[in-house]
């Protein structure tokens, strides 16, 4: 700014020599050098406008940070503007600017706040969830910033925000958590009191000891999900005795011993240090001297021993304690009774045993949220839990309970919160009570892998906030009621697969048009498959394989425009295989099944297998309870697969799983099937089917099986097939094929057996072709173009990958 007014002095200078000149020559001298002046001070307008000038302020800051706006949320931003205060998401106190609200608008560019930071009443800035990057290093003279909030962008570079916060020293509230930031130059004042920078890849251990050196002030500190290393006993809490949150969450924090100076933080009341690779006994001794402490998660780390009874002693204040995935032995000690103000208990994950279930969980009256999945805990479980009034959510999934499902729980006149109820995996007996129909607020029942036996009682079934039906793995009979989903459509889930259900699929399940996941499949279902189903616009997976039901393939399957697994293997379904099932194509938007726990039960014996294996829902089961499933031995030879299904496109997906194996299909090979562009099965073998491969099938660039055996299909094998790079398991044996093999790919590389019982055909693997035999075929093909697309695949894919879990 000198700058320019030294420059603006002397032009007026060397305006003044020209008046010695004759008048034309110093009028039109004049105007040139009275312009140039003018040009200086435009070109500098950002460093000089007045510090009332709120509409420069943000018209330059637009200008400077904003290069892309797809909404077009900032048009109304203009010069025309004489306040900024009728703008979107612009809050005004007396007529200046007090808030910018920009929160997820879908602004990007490299942000610069100095325009900003002149504004003098600008007290909270908020633009998270936008796309902004850069450093961060802007300079001010003063910043009367008190909350700033940039998380949820897209900084990835080293932040520098010293002089950020050197100037704007009112900040009370720094968040840039949810970038990918990998370091930060940090330096604050007394002034900051919340500092987040929670879910970055931040790795130097020296940030978070300077963070609490300085952290007189700080009530809030949140590192979690970064990339720190360094031992926990290192870090000095001294002089953070107004800390109230600690969050250190999901790091590589490493330690045998709790840092002693953590016990001056007396108003601490959430410490969070779950998810690091901490290796000790619980410290009681230190964490009871935390006198305001509510929430307590250690979980995910290596804390080995019994639960302490000093840490029941003191625990009036806790409301929360999450000690799950460690290595705990042993009860809850009698002293977690006098808890009276714990809401959620989680003990998952360890090798805990015993009653402490009737003897001390039932004295929390309070408790709202139980989980204690994967642990060793033996005999029936307690009635004595109904005196727990307020539980929502019961895990007790994989222990060895034994006896019946509880009715208990849903006996009381007035109903129980009960909202999920999760004992899979366990070894219980008997009927499904129908008393769980009074717990009208289940959404969640998940009874899977048990030993019970009968129906499923009609009262389950009209549960009016009724979302996850989860019952596979039992000896389960009766029949699935018409009337489904007319008095409730909330269905999201329905698995109930293995299990000797019988009768026909209800024509109403139609009606259940939030359905995601339907697993029916090992049952002995008859009867015709509902038309209506092509209604069911969520549905993602639908196994109905292994049943007994007849007539054609709904033409309406084609209509579910997320549908990536469909499994009808193993059935008596006649006609032909419906040209609609592609209309999907190009059509799937990823989300309706992402991150849901399973396991693939994949056959790799062959033609000597039916199906190409079973996906199974695995939410809260061993891995070990799986191997004693039939499924798993109906084939000399299995792998299984486990992990959490996600999504790697965007959008125009298609179906993944397609098997139709075992039935009496006719007719050809629709070639629209070809456009299924992510299809990685194809199981077509063991129908009637007659004509030829389609040529587009090599169009399925990331498909890994193809059987189409055991058919009555004719002509050669196209040549595009040998372009599929992926493919793993081809198996067009037992046909009327011809012609020679096509060379190349991955063809050749498959045994003879895959190709055998086709007298026509000759080539590698099978024996040489005979001069003019290899040339044999009644099928002429077409060249078409080739069409590849991002690719979808689930997360340790359970059949491209072949990683074995």
């Amino acid at each position: 700014m000198q700058l320019v007014v030294l420059f603006s002095m002397t032009s007026h200078k060397r305006c003044q020599e020209y008046f010695s000149l004759n008048r034309v020559m110093k009028f039109l001298v004049s105007v040139i050098i009275l312009l140039s002046c003018s040009f200086f001070v435009v070109v500098s307008n950002a460093s000089t406008l007045p510090e009332n000038d709120q509409v420069g302020r943000l018209l330059a800051f637009k200008k400077s940070s904003v290069e892309s706006d797809p909404n077009g949320f900032l048009n109304e931003w203009t010069s025309s503007s004489s306040s900024p205060c009728t703008w979107n998401r612009i809050s005004c106190s007396n007529g200046q600017v007090v808030e910018i609200n920009l929160s997820s608008v879908g602004l990007g560019g490299p942000l610069h706040l100095t325009d900003l930071m002149a504004l003098p009443t600008l007290l909270r800035v908020k633009f998270n969830g936008n796309h902004f990057y850069g450093d961060l290093s802007s300079i001010a003279s003063s910043c009367s910033f008190e909350f700033l909030d940039l998380s949820a962008n897209s900084f990835s570079e080293v932040l520098v925000l010293e002089p950020l916060l050197k100037s704007c020293d009112k900040i009370k509230y720094l968040n840039v958590s949810g970038n990918s930031i990998q370091g930060v130059v940090l330096k604050f004042g007394p002034s900051l009191l919340q500092l987040d920078l929670s879910s970055n890849t931040i790795s130097d251990f020296g940030i978070l000891s300077y963070a609490l050196s300085n952290c007189q002030n700080l009530n809030l500190l949140d590192f979690s999900s970064n990339n720190l290393i360094g031992e926990l006993n290192d870090l000095d809490f001294g002089t953070c005795q107004n800390l109230t949150v600690l969050n250190l969450s999901f790091n590589n924090l490493t330690s045998t011993e709790f840092p002693p100076s953590l016990a001056n933080c007396q108003s601490l009341h959430t410490l969070n240090i779950g998810h690091n690779s901490i290796r000790m006994e619980i410290p009681s001794k230190l964490l009871v001297k935390l006198k305001s402490l509510k929430q307590l998660v250690l979980a995910h780390n290596q804390f080995f021993d019994k639960i302490p009874s000093e840490l029941g002693q003191s625990c009036s204040t806790l409301e929360e304690v999450d000690l799950s995935g460690n290595r705990l032995t042993g009860e809850l000690p009698s002293t977690f009774k006098w808890c009276s103000s714990l809401f959620s208990l989680n003990l998952g994950h360890n090798e805990l045993s015993g009653d402490f279930l009737n003897t001390v969980i039932s004295s929390l009256t309070n408790l709202r949220y139980l989980y204690l999945p994967f642990n060793n805990i033996t005999g029936h479980i307690p009635r004595s839990l109904v005196n727990c009034t307020k539980l929502q959510v019961l895990d007790l999934s994989s222990n060895a309970f034994i006896g019946n499902v509880p009715s208990e729980l849903c006996l009381a006149a007035s109903g129980f919160p009960l909202e999920t109820m999760l004992l899979a995996s366990n070894y219980l007996t008997g009927t499904v009570p129908k008393q769980l129909g009074h717990c009208r607020n289940l959404r969640k029942i998940d009874l899977s892998f048990n030993y019970l036996t009968g129906s499923i009682p009609l009262e389950i079934w009209t549960l009016p906030n009724l979302m996850e039906l989860v019952m596979w793995a039992n000896n389960l009979t009766g029949e699935i009621p018409e009337g489904i989903c007319i008095n409730g459509g909330n269905l999201q889930t329905l698995i109930l697969n293995n299990n000797f259900l019988s009768g026909a699929l209800p024509q109403s399940i139609s009606n259940c048009t939030n359905l995601v996941w339907v697993s029916l499949s090992n049952n002995r279902l008859s009867g015709e498959m509902p038309q209506g189903i092509g209604n069911l616009a969520n549905l993602a997976i639908l196994q109905l394989g292994n049943n007994l039901l007849t007539g054609p393939i709904p033409r309406g399957l084609g209509k579910c425009r997320n549908l990536i697994w469909l499994d009808l293997n193993s059935n008596a379904l006649t006609g032909l295989i419906p040209l609609e099932l592609a209309d999907q194509a190009g059509h799937v938007n990823p989300g309706k099944v992402s991150k849901k726990q399973f396991a693939f039960v994949r056959n790799e014996g062959g033609t000597e297998c039916r199906g190409a294996g079973g996906l199974v829902e695995f939410e809260g089961i061993r891995e070990e309870r799986l191997e004693i499933l039939p499924m798993v031995h109906l084939c000399p030879s299995t792998r299984i697969y486990s992990g959490r299904t996600m999504y790697t496109f965007t959008s125009n997906g298609s179906m993944i799983y397609l098997d139709l194996s075992y039935n009496s299909l006719s007719g050809t090979i629709p070639d629209n099937l070809g456009s299924l562009n992510f299809l990685q099965v194809v199981n077509l073998g063991h129908n009637n089917l007659t004509g030829t491969i389609p040529f587009n099938f090599g169009d399925l660039k990331i498909v890994g099986v193809v059987d189409l055996s055991h058919n009555n299909l004719h002509g050669s094998i196209p040549p595009s097939l040998a372009s599929l790079s992926f493919l793993s398991d081809l198996d067009v044996s037992n046909n009327n094929l011809s012609g020679m093999i096509p060379f190349g790919g991955q063809l050749t590389t498959f045994s003879a057996s895959r190709y055998e019982n086709n007298l026509g055909l000759c080539g590698i693997p099978l024996p040489p072709c005979r001069p003019g035999n290899e040339h044999h075929s009644s099928t002429i093909y077409h060249n078409k173009p080739t069409t590849i697309r991002m690719v979808l695949s689930f997360v340790c894919f359970i059949i491209i990958l072949l990683v074995g879990i």
